[in-house]
Formats: structure tokens, C-alpha cells, sequence
């Protein structure tokens, strides 16, 4: 074969590798509305501004309190928005509760998080009386709707029976079957929703608003950030609207590490006052609720998010470190193996290509150690040959499941100890 020998000295070869969309999931929040809005039920739209908002709102349903969630929203910045999700009009809570559970699983990653009504916030209510074939008396300290869950004795009440209040702490409804006296238990639906997604890789979160009396029933839901306003907050303040805003404007970067969700500096809304209440500050911030509190211990007179917690006792911030490395592992390992096969050389299924999905993986973890996502990571690889020898119908499938990482999650300081020794000389 002859060579052609041309006064050319370099010659250039270019090959097109389509860089992916920074996943933008951890700033995508919903404000649920049941027949708040005038969208169609099942449909969500963005809002920006508090005037986009008001131009959805409907005059049925909870549309006050979608007002109030975004008047409380805005007041803390408009550096991120929210979706309006309208799941229309329920007849009763746990029905609404249902709808958002049917709509999460049709509509899976949709969004990061939730901000829900306040009613739904269902207490667990017990027996004052006994069960008949006909009537039930129960009691508890919330107004509002609750569907019965199953009786101790395994004994199920019918699925079509609620227990309702239009006012006050007792409830007569209808039973299906003929059920000697006993303890009742009632299913609490919303945290039953968040147990759904209260795994490592659930994803999801939920923006609840909770009393001190009822904080207990949402015990280690790692997927519920339960939120106590302070008894003096005005009828237009939705509190936990404040929390979900610092929640949905965490975007780590390199110029913007990702901070702590605790003592977050908050705007718009009443603190709690410590005078008289501070019984009750512990009992919530032990069972790992959130409320807002000023910083006077500082000498700082603004209010703050205290203390940033997820219900199983976990910083928010940790597992929000945590999701943004599962989310952005998955996007580049997904678009390394969309381009190779797109590029010159290929990425093949061997070690060498192994070797460089290895590379994409420690790329992300140095994003997410400099980002403030993480103390450290950790990521390895089983090598091909090994792989195969242990594994033999992966390689005709395609198939390789050899990739771990260890994280270590980035914490923010709680709480201070300071020893002090005063010494007094004779």
C-alpha cells in the first residue's frame, strides 16, 4: 500500500459527546391543592411569584391555605418556585391522601418533595365506649376526617367507613360486624404515604405540619419533615412553607456548599416564644420535629429554623447529601454508557471499560466532597476477569453489578459543650 504524503501535519478527528442536563429533581417541590386551584385535577403548574399563584386559585377547597403556603414561601426569597399538583376535590382527607399516593406511583421522580395540607396531620384516636354491631364512639383531639384502620383483634372494619367531626373530640360511625369490647387502632394515612418512601432510595419527601401531640405518630419516617408552629403564628403564616423554601434552594456547586438546614435564618413568620413554652420546645425537638425560634442565645434577634431534622433523628441535610450523589451517580453513569455508544473508540464491556465508568463514578464523588454533599466516598469496582468468573450469564446480557461506593454524609454542629475551669488561687 502506497501512503499519500500531503503537506498536512496534524489531522483532526472530532467526535460529538452530548453533555447531560444537571438534574435539577431536588429543586422541584409541590404545594398539594384539593380543589384549591382551577387546574385540572392530575395537572401541576409552576409558579415563580406569588402572583402566579393567585391566578390559580379557585374560591373552593383549600385555596386559603395554598395562598398562605405561598404567601410564607415567597417571604423567605424568590430564588426558587414550586409546582402547584391539583389532585381536586376529595371527600374526605384520607381520599386526598390516597390521590397523592396514586399520583406519586403513576408519576414516579416528578418531584423531590411535598408540602401538604395541614388537616392532613391525623392523630391516632382511641375507644371512649364500646363497639357495637352498629355504632363505634371514639375520641381524640383533632376536628376533621380519618379512616379506620383495623381492629386489635385483626377483626377489619369496613373499608368504606370514616370516622367524621364537624366539630369537637368525639365521633359516632357505623361498623360492619359485631366486635366485643377493645382497644381500637386507627390507621394514620399520611404516614402511611411517607412509609412508602422511607428508604435509602426513596427520593421523597414530605412537608408536614404537626402539633406537639402528634408529632410522636410520625416517629423514624426518615421521609417526613414535621414542622410545630408557634401558638401565635397569624392565620395567613404557613409555617413549614418557610422550612420547604430552604429546603427546595439547596443547589450545591462549587460556589455554593451545600449548608445545613439547621438555624437557617427565617422570614415572614412568628417564633415561638421560650417564655412559658420551653416544655414543650423539648418535647418537640426531641421527637426530632422543627420549629421556629429566634437567635437569642447569640444575641442574634432574627428567627431561625430549629434544628433541621428528618423524623428518624437524621440532619436533612445528610440525606440530602446523600440523594444529590444517587441522583447525579445515576444521570453520569447512564450518560457515559449513552455516549460510548455513540464515540471512537466505543465503550465495550471489559476492564477497560469498567476503568472508565470508574473514572465517571470518582468524578461525582469529588463533586459531592467539594460541593459540601459529603465528608468523603469511597468507590470501587469488582475487575472484569473476576466479575465474569463469578457471574457468567452477565457478560451475554450485558449486565454488570460490580460497582460500590461508601459515603460518608456531611453533618452540620447542634449542639455545643464548653468546659470551663474556674480556678481561684488562696
Amino acid at each position: 500500500m502506497v501512503q499519500t504524503i500531503t503537506p498536512t501535519i496534524v489531522t483532526l478527528n472530532t467526535v460529538v459527546t452530548v453533555s447531560p442536563t444537571p438534574s435539577q429533581l431536588q429543586q422541584s417541590g409541590a404545594l398539594i391543592s384539593v380543589g384549591g386551584t382551577t387546574l385540572t385535577t392530575g395537572t401541576y403548574q409552576f409558579c415563580g411569584q406569588l402572583s402566579d399563584l393567585e391566578a390559580i386559585l379557585s374560591s373552593s377547597g383549600n385555596y386559603v391555605e395554598l395562598n398562605a403556603m405561598g404567601t410564607t414561601f415567597f417571604a423567605e426569597g424568590n430564588a426558587v418556585g414550586f409546582y402547584v399538583l391539583e389532585l381536586g376535590t376529595q371527600s374526605t382527607v384520607d381520599a386526598a391522601i390516597t390521590a397523592l399516593a396514586t399520583w406519586i406511583t403513576n408519576n414516579p421522580g416528578e418531584f423531590y418533595s411535598y408540602l401538604v395540607p395541614a388537616d392532613w396531620d391525623i392523630p391516632v384516636a382511641s375507644i371512649s365506649g364500646s363497639i357495637s354491631a352498629t355504632t363505634l364512639t371514639v375520641s381524640a383531639v383533632h376536628s376533621g376526617t380519618v379512616a379506620i384502620g383495623q381492629l386489635v383483634s385483626g377483626t377489619s372494619v369496613s373499608a368504606n367507613t370514616y370516622i367524621t367531626a364537624g366539630s369537637g373530640t368525639s365521633w359516632t360511625v357505623s361498623v360492619s360486624q359485631t366486635v366485643s369490647s377493645e382497644t381500637l387502632t386507627l390507621s394514620n394515612p399520611c404516614v402511611s404515604l411517607a412509609a412508602d418512601y422511607a428508604n435509602p432510595t426513596g427520593l421523597t419527601y414530605f412537608f408536614i405540619t404537626t402539633s406537639a401531640g402528634n408529632i410522636a405518630n410520625y416517629e423514624n419516617q426518615k421521609s417526613v419533615f414535621a414542622v410545630v408552629p408557634s401558638p401565635t403564628a397569624a392565620s395567613s403564616e404557613f409555617q413549614a412553607a418557610s422550612a420547604f423554601y430552604q429546603w427546595l434552594v439547596n443547589n450545591p456547586g462549587p460556589a455554593n456548599q451545600l449548608a445545613p438546614m439547621a438555624y437557617r435564618y427565617i422570614f415572614g413568620v412568628t417564633p415561638w416564644s421560650r417564655s412559658g413554652n420551653n416544655s414543650t420546645i423539648n418535647t418537640i425537638l426531641t421527637a426530632y420535629g422543627n420549629l421556629i425560634l429566634t437567635g437569642s442565645e447569640g444575641g442574634i434577634s432574627d428567627s431561625a429554623l430549629f434544628k433541621g431534622n428528618l423524623m428518624d433523628g437524621s440532619q436533612s441535610s445528610w440525606w440530602y447529601g446523600i440523594d444529590w450523589f444517587q441522583i447525579q451517580s445515576k444521570q453520569a453513569l447512564a450518560a457515559a454508557v449513552l455516549n460510548g455508544s455513540n464515540s471512537n473508540p466505543p465503550l465495550l464491556f471489559g476492564q477497560i471499560g469498567i476503568n472508565s465508568l470508574l473514572a465517571v463514578l470518582h468524578q461525582v464523588a469529588v463533586d459531592a466532597v467539594t460541593f459540601g454533599c459529603a465528608q468523603s466516598i469511597s468507590i470501587t469496582a469488582i475487575p472484569f476477569a473476576t466479575y465474569i468468573a463469578e457471574n457468567p450469564d452477565d457478560y451475554q446480557a450485558g449486565i454488570y453489578n460490580g460497582f460500590q461506593a461508601t459515603v460518608v454524609g456531611q453533618n452540620g454542629f447542634l449542639t455545643l459543650t464548653f468546659n470551663i475551669d474556674a480556678v481561684e488561687f488562696a
